[in-house]
């Protein structure tokens, strides 16, 4: 045991490094590198120091259990952003969502497959630094690999993006990079599935493979439903559980865990069922519980979800220098393998271009049906849109560790190196460079937006913005009918003795961010000096006035841009 105990005790280090720089970044405003990247680049430093000092233990040791990432990190990042979401900004914009999340997701999916297999029937797929030699994929291989390169992670973008003062934009990009992981480990399954019925192609296989996806899809969100509002009604009638945060935070968890482990039992997709059991629990849940727990449940989830990214991002950076080598359970040896540098190549230029052509095939198809009108994103949002989703993140390579060979067939051995080591070459490429260009690219997006509209204003010709417009918009009938449903059937179902407790529940909401603000304020005046106007602010600060009135100082309005961050 002690032979490994360098290899966490480094990972673990640059883990508290990575988030210690990474706030430190966010407090100065400093955009010239993510954070992300900064921990993949600190991962692959220490990474090449370690596989120096001991090859053999770093090679065993950072052959990453696809089993650890599935059933560990990947619901807790899952699960904290279905909490923690914004719903009103999701539902408004869950058009743009789906078509970006679920229809261009398939297209980038075709359009890589058949590029990919291309590649292959043109013999590029090289060994190494041998231009001479190739090496030839199977379908079943390549289709995996496709399914597995649409995953995006748009992380870097969201960091970004003032969700204040764009809200419309933000909850785009990360709405469309939630529900893109998802389908894109949908999509993996049902090729899984398909693959493992050992049928031949005929002509009704791609419809199969979409009443497979559409089944799993639709089975998932039923089963994360049930189990959310399960979990309600048991706060609700088990009353008892209140009693502690700590258990309304751990049986909360616990039941979304439960409903993941159901849809993975099934084969079914278990980050749809965690997405919409988090989305239940934060619209329903919220009310049974305790002022307190909810509080600690959403700082709790969040915390989770940090340190889960952070070891993915320094995981992948620690993992760079383990492609070219292959450890073998059975002999206990390790071989050097080869990888494709011709085909990573080229597969970078298809991330991108496919990307590129299913955002704006979307755009095209949403237009020939419904026309221009109706599209409400402008062209500058939709090219941050197609930036963002450039980034390719974890759950790709991920998905891609799940690609095994048998341990005594080295054509196999190859092939299967080759794709893995290629999906980690773009997710770290892809990661620093369109994560250190983003901010530069965002800027300049939106001051040319800002300088059309400005021109556009001056004419007095109507036009989009990229923030929401203050005039309130008429609910269409179908979201008064869900509206109405929700306030007269749901919360009376799932809310404890929401009939008594309307009123106050709207009061609660007030409460909770008055006194989040008295906590910020405290804390930034908290090393004051004892000069009495420093002592006077702190006193005004403590009776906060009604957020609704209409500001009357500098600070009030400052007090209001912090209400809406909250």
């Amino acid at each position: 045991m002690s032979d490994y105990g360098a290899v966490p005790f480094a990972l673990m280090i640059v883990i508290v490094i990575y988030i210690v720089v990474g706030e430190y970044f966010k407090s100065i405003h400093f955009h010239l590198i993510h954070e992300t990247s900064f921990g993949i680049i600190i991962g692959m430093i220490v990474g090449l120091l370690l596989k120096w000092m001991d090859e053999n233990a770093y090679a065993q040791f950072f052959s990453l259990n696809a089993t650890i990432f599935f059933y560990l990190l990947l619901p807790l990042i899952i699960f904290s952003g279905g909490y923690n979401l914004k719903k009103k900004q999701f539902l408004k914009n869950f058009k743009y969502i789906v078509s970006f999340g679920f229809l261009s997701t398939l297209i980038n999916f075709i359009i890589t497959l058949s590029l990919t297999i291309a590649f292959n029937s043109w013999k590029l797929v090289r060994l190494g630094t041998n231009l001479d030699s190739h090496i030839s994929l199977s379908y079943d291989e390549m289709i995996k690999y496709s399914a597995t390169i649409c995953a995006t992670d748009s992380v870097a973008a969201l960091n970004l993006i003032p969700s204040q003062k764009y809200p419309k934009l933000f909850s785009v990009v990360f709405g469309e990079g939630m529900v893109n992981d998802a389908v894109s480990i949908i999509i993996f399954q049902a090729v899984t599935i398909l693959q493992q019925s050992e049928k031949s192609f005929e002509w009704y296989t791609p419809f199969e493979f979409i009443g497979r996806f559409l089944e799993n899809c639709i089975i998932s969100l039923l089963i994360g439903l049930f189990v959310g509002l399960f979990s309600t009604w048991c706060f609700k009638k088990c009353r008892f559980l209140t009693n502690s945060t700590t258990t309304e935070t751990v049986f909360a968890f616990l039941m979304a865990y439960i409903g993941y482990s159901i849809c993975e039992m099934l084969n079914l997709s278990g980050v749809i069922s965690l997405l919409m059991i988090g989305i239940m629990m934060s619209h329903y849940q919220g009310y049974n519980i305790s002022q307190l727990g909810r509080v600690t449940t959403r700082v709790t989830f969040e915390s989770l979800s940090l340190g889960a990214e952070a070891f993915l991002y320094v995981f992948l950076g620690f993992a760079m220098w383990n492609q070219t080598t292959y450890y073998s359970p059975l002999t206990q040896d390790l071989y050097y393998v080869e990888v494709s540098w011709v085909f990573t190549l080229l597969q970078l230029g298809v991330v991108m271009l496919a990307r590129y052509l299913s955002i704006y095939i979307v755009y095209w198809i949403s237009i020939a049906i419904q026309g221009p009108q109706v599209w409400k994103l402008t062209k500058y949002e939709m090219s941050i849109c197609c930036f963002a989703g450039m980034v390719r993140g974890s759950v790709a390579f991920a998905l891609i560790e799940t690609l095994s060979a048998s341990p005594t067939d080295g054509i196999q051995i190859n092939q299967i190196n080759i794709l893995q080591s290629c999906v980690l070459y773009i997710v770290v490429i892809t990661t620093i460079i369109f994560g250190t260009t983003m901010p530069f690219f965002i800027n300049i997006q939106i001051k040319r937006q800002s300088e059309e509209e400005e021109r556009k204003s001056i004419s007095e010709i109507p036009a989009s913005v990229l923030t929401d417009s203050p005039k309130k918009k008429e609910l269409s009938e179908a979201q008064k009918i869900i509206k109405y449903m929700d306030e007269e059937y749901f919360k009376r179902w799932f809310i404890y003795d929401y009939k008594n407790r309307k009123e106050k529940i709207t009061q609660e909401k007030k409460q909770i961010k008055n006194e989040t603000l008295q906590e910020i304020y405290e804390k930034a005046f908290s090393e004051a000096s004892e000069d009495e106007s420093v002592k006077q602010r702190n006193e005004d600060f403590i009776s906060l006035p009604n957020i609704e009135e209409k500001p009357s100082s500098p600070l009030i309005v400052k007090m209001q841009e912090l209400t809406q961050q909250i």
